[in-house]
């Protein structure tokens, strides 16, 4: 999580900072003033960097985040969608045997969440994180078992975000808000 701390300190760096808002639709594209965050119906500002690939976002430094957990982006997380990290979702979409764009959308947040409920060392910290917020009674024991889904439903009813018990990526960033890393 320190990592995602100085990602997200990275991104406030900088001379050209935007304001990036919160919207209901899937990430389609990123422009340097607006990223358009899935299934929420809450808003929220924070600075961003430009680059030549479009402004650094929050989401995407969960999901380079999310990525590197899993090993498939070895760099730091900067919260921007350029080569390296579309590279990164190519390698991860063809192990996971979807749809290989290098982009972020409904299939990949799948995926994604399919890889990271079963990676129990990174659960475990989900669940430490849930009992801390009082969402989650434990045991913090790495297993997405319907305790974990529970904790999940509620710190996503929390941030008022589609209630599925899903770890997807937008529930990642609803997670790093309410813990206040965000």
């Amino acid at each position: 999580m320190a990592v995602l701390t100085l990602a997200l300190a990275a991104c406030s760096s900088g001379s050209d900072d935007t304001t990036t808002s919160t919207s209901t639709t899937f990430p389609t594209e990123t422009t340097a003033a607006t990223t358009t965050l899935p299934s929420t119906t809450t808003s929220s500002s924070t600075t961003t960097t430009t680059s030549p690939y479009g402004g650094a976002t929050l989401l995407t430094s969960i999901i380079q985040q999310e990525l590197r957990i899993l090993g498939y982006f070895n760099g730091e997380p900067d919260g921007i969608l350029g080569p390296v990290t579309e590279e990164a979702l190519r390698e991860f979409q063809t192990e996971a045997g979807i749809t290989v764009d290098g982009e972020y959308g409904p299939e990949t947040y799948e995926a994604l969440a399919d890889a990271l409920e079963a990676d129990e060392e990174f659960i475990t910290t989900v669940q430490e994180d849930l009992m801390e917020l009082k969402l989650y009674p434990g045991p913090a024991d790495g297993d997405y078992g319907g305790g974990t889904v529970k904790g999940i439903e509620a710190l996503q009813e929390q941030c008022e975000i589609e209630i599925d018990g899903r770890f997807t990526p937008q529930t990642h960033l609803c997670l790093e808000q309410e813990m206040g890393r965000i």
